[in-house]
């Protein structure tokens, strides 16, 4: 009893215990923005209206389309939030358009009207554990504008508790919110023209790996048709990862994770599961041959923090790897490029 105290205490002081961060609303700026568009399912209750969501549990999915704008000034990594009540779009991001969109064939059409004449793909994120709705919206639209994805955002908003301590909350929120995420990823694979990449960070990685194992099981949709998978800092135990990933032969290729033997947060999650290594911290590569995994070791960028998102919060992280995405540069073997180390495991 004492060690978990100290553990859930530990997790409370990495991840901050200040009040939450909320959306900055500033309709029809007069300064000129970038802007990010978020196609968002939700399986959150409304709290207090629509658009408005917080951590309790809705009984099905809704559905938006939300415009956040990103300042000139913007950072890359960075969230710019205002201090206090006040948002100057000059300086901040900001929640500048909201509309409610009618179920998910809507939702697909939306989609459709992002995607005509592109061929970039679409990416579906699902954030991870210890995350509000305003967070998990903001994270998504400063990767993808950070990233330059310019196919149609899908965001998948599971019902985290916000709450540092509220990690068994947020596991069970994980598994209640499976089947939509699986009906969702069903539907939108089968979408003629639409290229589909998953994404997944933290507990979310756990939310999409669980999600597509249930596609899989159904036997109903071919996952093949998905144009790749990433899990970032994912938590999941090895051993756990590995039984998941028997249910395919072989994985949505190509698939992706992100780790760094230096997360704080991974490194608290394994003490609270009695030390049982993490995916998203794995230290022996080995465990993952014959998966065919392509691994981003990013333990070298060692930065401040808790490096527990360090794909979408670090500049190094991001440029080299947005250069090898927009060079088409596919490794043909394991390579080290400066402080980032990637490995190309066999498949099965």
């Amino acid at each position: 009893m004492g060690r978990r105290f100290f553990v859930l205490a530990g997790v409370a002081a990495v991840s901050g215990c200040a009040e939450r961060e909320r959306f900055s609303v500033a309709l029809d700026p007069d300064i000129e923005t970038g802007t990010q568009s978020l196609l968002v399912a939700t399986s959150r209750a409304a709290d207090p209206a629509p658009i408005a969501y917080g951590p309790g549990r809705g009984e099905a999915l809704d559905f938006a389309r939300l415009t956040i704008s990103i300042p000139p000034t913007h950072r890359t990594g960075q969230i710019e939030w205002p201090e206090g009540a006040g948002v100057d779009p000059a300086q901040h991001f900001a929640l500048v358009g909201a509309e409610p969109i009618a179920g998910v064939e809507a939702l697909v059409a939306a989609a459709r009207q992002t995607a005509a004449g592109q061929d970039d793909e679409a990416v579906l994120f699902v954030h991870g554990y210890n995350t509000n709705f305003a967070e998990g919206v903001y994270r998504h639209a400063q990767i993808a504008w950070d990233y330059g994805l310019r196919g149609p955002q899908f965001h998948f908003a599971w019902p985290s508790a916000a709450d540092p301590l509220g990690y068994v909350y947020d596991r069970n929120s994980t598994l209640i919110a499976r089947d939509a995420l699986a009906d969702l990823i069903s539907r939108l694979v089968q979408e003629r023209g639409l290229r589909l990449s998953v994404v997944g960070h933290s507990m979310g990685a756990f939310l999409v790996m669980e999600a597509l194992r249930q596609i899989a099981l159904r036997g109903d949709v071919r996952l093949d048709g998905l144009a790749g998978v990433t899990l970032i800092s994912p938590d999941i135990d090895i051993d756990l990862f590995r039984a998941q990933a028997a249910v395919f032969d072989p994985l949505p290729q190509p698939f992706v994770i992100a780790v760094s033997r230096d997360d704080r947060l991974l490194r608290l999650s394994s003490l609270l599961a009695r030390g049982e290594t993490k995916l998203g911290s794995v230290d022996d590569l080995a465990q993952l041959e014959g998966l065919g995994i392509i691994v981003i070791d990013l333990s070298a960028l060692g930065e401040t923090g808790n490096n527990h998102f360090l794909v979408g919060t670090s500049p190094s992280a991001i440029a080299l790897i947005r250069g090898l995405r927009d060079t088409n540069s596919v490794p043909i073997k394991n390579i080290t490029l400066g402080p980032v180390r990637i490995v190309l495991g066999s498949a099965r």
